[in-house]
């Protein structure tokens, strides 16, 4: 493990140690230019960004103001090897004597001098699908057939192994090299139905499998494949995702059609940094299963996590993983945030509310701990360092503006939360409320453009209203409809 360090300061938004040399730095800010530009790199936040890694650059570029920086910092400080971390904050200030306030952050973390020709580390996968009587026919076939793709893209290194599950678990493919591809797809393609569904048993059987070959230089990774709910085993399914993920193993999901419970699974992959996505027809499970492919083989760093405690003044109400996948996050430390990509960013949106109410002067600490890490390509691929999120409280003469990067994150996700708080309003009995919710959704979706989604909700609003319930179909297209927008870009 490498000593610990703060991360929001201008050697970690250049991803170079304090001792950097002067050679070390233009190095990482070409690096990182390459990667930030505007003219690069047009994804939305990217501008921002990079003006944040140029302020960085100006000061450690310049033997004085470097100099006076560096006596301005701690003598810990430091930066976690091959990271890049860039923090936005909504605000620049915290109102003194005032309580309820909120503020957003935005973390970016990303992997230096990528250059296109760095390996990816080998994969430890185990695909857990579901063979119960209700995936016979079409969704078979379909997950047959992307487990074969999903076969073909592993190299002879990675490790596969392949459980199904109904009334019980079977072990189809024991953990193995993927090297021989054609007995491995031969294997899956015997694939048959029967029974209900079961996914702790499946769960248990593929952590298993997993652990035979559990190694910090591997990308290790469970695929959950369902159609169908599990019943009476929910409990233990998720206490089962949490000792997976202490052991640094992640959970991914796919849900076909409307019978699965996509709250559950939700929780269930949230523990370890995993993700869920939503196959409505069978055809879409082929496409759905190479993106998590992708996902997880283009994988930098696995097992990032925020070991922290909120400051006496703060709290975290939200968390939500922005890229490379999406999904809201577990508040509670450790604040799993997944994996960095090689290429992009993981990104996570965090929102704290505060109360100065009693604060006049000095810094606000939102948050503090350690950032944990495991970067396989490395020969000791753990690594920490220490953060601290924090805002001085001071008076400003005019309203602060948010940069537009955290205004377009904030914006694209109030349409998701509005459907999580009207779920929370059916939960507690309150229609009414839920069904202006649903309305002032559509509102918002029909002004974006988004007339076939927001006509869903229409149409879910006036039932829930009359009394009825959101149905499996209709709720599922709503939620994974509205996250699905935050990924649009902006214009």
């Amino acid at each position: 493990m490498r000593a610990t360090s703060y991360l929001d300061n201008y050697y970690a938004r250049l991803g170079i140690s304090r001792t950097a040399s002067l050679d070390e730095i233009h190095l990482a800010y070409r690096n990182a230019a390459r990667r930030f530009h505007p003219d690069a790199n047009k994804i939305a936040g990217a501008h921002e960004l990079f003006l944040l890694v140029q302020e960085a650059y100006n000061t450690l570029s310049d033997r004085e103001k470097r100099w006076k920086y560096d006596s301005s910092l701690p003598p810990d400080i430091d930066a976690p090897p091959s990271i890049m971390v860039n923090t936005l904050y909504s605000r620049g200030q915290i109102t003194p004597g005032e309580p309820n306030q909120v503020i957003y952050v935005l973390l970016d973390l990303m992997a230096t001098g990528f250059d296109g020709s760095q390996q990816r580390s080998p994969l430890n996968v185990c695909l857990v699908l579901d063979s119960s009587t209700s995936m016979a026919g079409s969704r078979l076939t379909q997950v047959v057939k992307a487990a074969n793709r999903f076969i073909e893209q592993l190299m002879p290194n990675d490790i596969l192994s392949v459980v199904t599950f109904n009334d019980h678990a079977e072990l189809v493919v024991p953990a193995q090299s993927g090297g021989d591809i054609h007995r491995l797809q031969s294997k899956v393609s015997t694939l048959q139905t029967r029974g209900g569904t079961e996914i702790l048993q499946g769960l248990q059987l593929g952590l298993k499998e997993i652990q035979r070959n559990l190694r910090s230089n591997y990308t290790n990774h469970l695929v959950l494949i369902t159609d169908g709910r599990t019943y009476g085993d929910e409990s233990p399914s998720l206490h089962l995702a949490e000792q997976a993920s202490r052991l640094g193993v992640a959970l991914s999901a796919i849900g076909i059609g409307e019978e699965w419970n996509e709250n559950f699974v939700d929780q269930l992959v949230a523990i370890g940094g995993g993700s869920s996505l939503y196959a409505d027809r069978s055809a879409e499970i082929h496409k759905l299963l190479e993106h998590r492919f992708t996902t997880i083989s283009q994988c930098f760093a696995n097992n990032v996590r925020l070991n922290f405690e909120a400051g006496p003044n703060a709290t975290l109400q939200y968390a939500f993983r922005l890229s490379p996948d999406l999904g809201a996050l577990h508040t509670a430390s450790p604040l799993v945030l997944g994996a960095i990509p090689l290429e992009t960013s993981l990104s996570v949106l965090l929102e704290f509310s505060l109360d100065a109410t009693e604060l006049k002067h000095g810094d606000l600490v939102l948050a503090e701990g350690e950032l944990r890490l495991e970067i396989p390509t490395r020969a000791i691929p753990a690594t920490k360092a220490h953060f601290r999120l924090s805002r001085p409280i001071q008076d400003v003469d005019e309203p602060q503006v948010p940069s537009q990067t955290l205004i377009n994150a904030i914006g694209k996700l109030s349409l998701y939360r509005m459907q999580e708080q009207a779920r929370q309003d059916i939960e507690a009995g309150d229609l009414v409320g839920a069904a202006k919710r649903m309305r002032m959704l559509a509102t918002h979706l029909l002004s974006s453009g988004q007339k076939s989604l927001a006509q869903t909700v229409l149409l879910a609003a006036d039932d829930i209203k009359q009394g009825g319930a959101l149905g499996e179909k209709t709720g599922k297209q709503i939620k994974y409809g509205t996250r699905a927008l935050i990924l649009e870009s902006d214009d």
